[in-house]
This record gives C-alpha cells, sequence and structure tokens, in this order.
C-alpha cells in the first residue's frame, strides 16, 4: 500500500490513490485517469503496463484489463462516497443511504448537526431520485447568530450552516455538493436524475401500497370489534353491579337518617318528629361551641318558609348554608345563601318540593376541599288541603 501509485486532487492538491474517484478531503470529483487498472481479485489500483498487483501479487491478464477499464455501477460509485464524515448503507440494489453526524462545541455552547439522504434506484425507468434533510440543534449559551433549531429539506439543503459559537468562533458546514456528485454519477451513466421533497418509500412500503385494499379493513376492524366487545362487557357487568347494590344503597342511606335523627337528639334534647317551632337560642353556649345548625321545625308543610338556625360560625366571607335533598352528595350546592355575620343567626329559605332534605353548613369553605361543617334533616309534606 505504502508503493501504490499516487495522484493529486486538481481542486485541492491533496494526494490520493489512483483508482480514488472523489477527493477525501473537499470532495471533489476526479477526472478518469487512463494510465489506471485495477486488480481483478483485490482490487487495488495499479499502473496500465504492471504484470502483477503490487498490493496481492495476482498476475493480470490482458483480458481482464479491459474490464477494469469499464466504468462501475452506479452502486460501486455511491459506496466508493464513504469516508471518515460520511456513512454509506446499502439497503437493497435499489437503495441507498447516506447520514453524517458533525458538529462543533465551545465552554459555553454545543452545536450538532444531522445530514442524512437517499438515493433511490429505478433501473428499468434509469432513474436516480435523491432526497436530503440537514438539521442543526444548539445546546447551551445562545451567541444570537443563529436559531436552536434549524432543518433544511430537498432542494434547500444547498443552502450553508453557518454561524457563530459563543466563545469559540464562526462555524459553517455544508452538505450540498453531495447532491451535486450523485448528480454527476448519474449522468455520467446515462441515467436521469431528479430531486425529492418527500423522503422515498423503500420496497417494504411500496408492497404494502399495492396491497393497500385489504390491510387497512383489518387495521380498522380489529379494534372496532375489540371495543364493541368491551361495551358488551361493560353493559353486562353494570347491569350486575347496579341490581346487587341497590339494596345496600338504601340500607345505608336508611342508616344515614337514623345516625343524623340521633346527632339531633343529642345536641337539642328534643324529639326529631316533632313539628313544634324550636326558639333560636340568643344566649349561651351552643353544642360546645362547634358548629351546628337546625331548622326551627322538624316538619313543614310545602310552602311554608324554612327557618335555619346557625351556630359558631367563624365570620368568614367563605362561610354558606344551603338546603339539598336528604343524601345529596357532599359537592351538591342546592339552593343556598351565604351566612352575613360571625356567630349565630337565622337565614330563611323557600320551600321546596315535597321530600326529606337537609340543612348544611359549610364553614370556611374551599373548592378543593367541600367539607360539610353541620348538617340537620327535615321533612316537607304535601300541602294540606
Amino acid at each position: 500500500m505504502a508503493n501504490s501509485p499516487l495522484k493529486k486532487c486538481s481542486a485541492c492538491g491533496e494526494m490520493m490513490e489512483l483508482g480514488a474517484a472523489f477527493c477525501t478531503n473537499c470532495g471533489n470529483r476526479l477526472e478518469a485517469t487512463a494510465n489506471v487498472k485495477k486488480c481483478s481479485s483485490c482490487g487495488e489500483a495499479m499502473e496500465k503496463d504492471a504484470a502483477f498487483c503490487t498490493n496481492c501479487g495476482n498476475r493480470v491478464e490482458e483480458k481482464k484489463a479491459e474490464s477494469t477499464e469499464r466504468p462501475s455501477s452506479i452502486g460501486k460509485q455511491l459506496l466508493a462516497l464513504s469516508n471518515d464524515f460520511l456513512s454509506v448503507r446499502e439497503i437493497n440494489p435499489e437503495r441507498f443511504e447516506f447520514s453524517s453526524q458533525t458538529g462543533t462545541q465551545s465552554p459555553v455552547q454545543k452545536i450538532k448537526i444531522n445530514y442524512d439522504a437517499v438515493a433511490q434506484l429505478e433501473p428499468e425507468k434509469k432513474l436516480l431520485t435523491f432526497w436530503e434533510m440537514m438539521v442543526e440543534s444548539s445546546a447551551g449559551m445562545d451567541a444570537g447568530f443563529h436559531g436552536e433549531k434549524t432543518i433544511q429539506k430537498g432542494i434547500e439543503v444547498g443552502k450553508k450552516i453557518h454561524g457563530q459559537v459563543l466563545f469559540g468562533g464562526k462555524y459553517g458546514f455544508e452538505y450540498g455538493k453531495l447532491r451535486e456528485v450523485i448528480k454527476a454519477i448519474a449522468r455520467e451513466e446515462g441515467w436521469e436524475f431528479k430531486t425529492s421533497v418527500f423522503k422515498p418509500k423503500t420496497a417494504v412500503d411500496a408492497a404494502s401500497k399495492g396491497t393497500g385494499k385489504t390491510i387497512p379493513v383489518k387495521k380498522i376492524l380489529v379494534p372496532v370489534l375489540a371495543l364493541l366487545l368491551i361495551a358488551v362487557i361493560g353493559a353486562i357487568g353494570y347491569k350486575i353491579f347496579t341490581s346487587r347494590s341497590s339494596s345496600p344503597v338504601k340500607a345505608s342511606t336508611s342508616k344515614s337518617t337514623l345516625a343524623s335523627s340521633f346527632l339531633q337528639t343529642k345536641f337539642k334534647g328534643v324529639d326529631s318528629q316533632s313539628s313544634d317551632r324550636k326558639e333560636f337560642k340568643k344566649n349561651g353556649t351552643v353544642n360546645d361551641g362547634k358548629p351546628f345548625v337546625e331548622t326551627d321545625k322538624d316538619t313543614y308543610n310545602h310552602g311554608e318558609k324554612i327557618k335555619v338556625h346557625f351556630y359558631n360560625a367563624p365570620g368568614y366571607s367563605r362561610d354558606w348554608l344551603c338546603i339539598v335533598p336528604a343524601g345529596a352528595k357532599h359537592t351538591e350546592p342546592g339552593n343556598y345563601q351565604y351566612i352575613p355575620k360571625q356567630g349565630r343567626g337565622i337565614l330563611t329559605f323557600k320551600s321546596p318540593r315535597p321530600g326529606k332534605y337537609e340543612a348544611r353548613a359549610y364553614y370556611n369553605y374551599s373548592s378543593f376541599d367541600y367539607k360539610i361543617s353541620a348538617r340537620y334533616v327535615f321533612t316537607v309534606h304535601p300541602k294540606s288541603n
């Protein structure tokens, strides 16, 4: 390898092997050298008159020498573009993918540039379709000369990416030349060259497109059937659950009513079924200073005003009373009024429809926590004729 003949790039002067098609320093396409041939065994470049390969010692016959002078296929030329900065992969004989990652950095900023390209071959049409994309991203302190992320696609990749790294000087990268090199390869082989804004699909994608009439149906039908099955199972489970839980709910409501009646008797020392009007306690301690509410009667005829006595209110602007059906959720506001003052007082409500109700107190109410401070159960009967 050390004694192999070299040739010079006409653009930058870099010395390279005789068989090189492109300059590894600047990417310039090199003119074919008439006095160069390749070994049929190892592919090493040799002088035209050489009878033996200087790399492997293989004897070169004249007929084989003539075959080496024939131009290589497009695929081989594309693979030959691989170097330290550009990776080339042959996905299949008709698809080649290129990729490169480079960048620069300073103590306070890092620039990263990713480049991807695809060369899709269509031998029957003698057409080479080329697509490329370049993405620039930065991290750290911004010098103000470029954005955080820049994406170039299709023909835009010909534009240079450049800027200035904070405390690191200027930088610049240009991959657009690769398109021109591949274009020259295609034209040299008599192929048509075109660029694409969208990334060409693989052979697998094209195959699935040909069977597109059946695949989408399966993709849609399976989830729909699964959702229908889940809905049917859910409906059956809901019916079973509601039929089993209806009786316990009634029992629980009944227990809650009994407990509430017990608390009323404990606090007031009166019969909860009494319809006698209760007097408002203007003086003295009520319920040991704890929150407490009661209605002036335990039973009402529909149309009577409901007077709610409240005690030991802290005096916050968020203190309020409400009347709701017995057993309603703690978040149910019902018919409500704000408590106007601290301590004790009376608020009057309109009569609701016949039924069982609760007077509830919310002291220092918070929208994040509906906490009932006190409650009292009463009943409204239909109006007697």
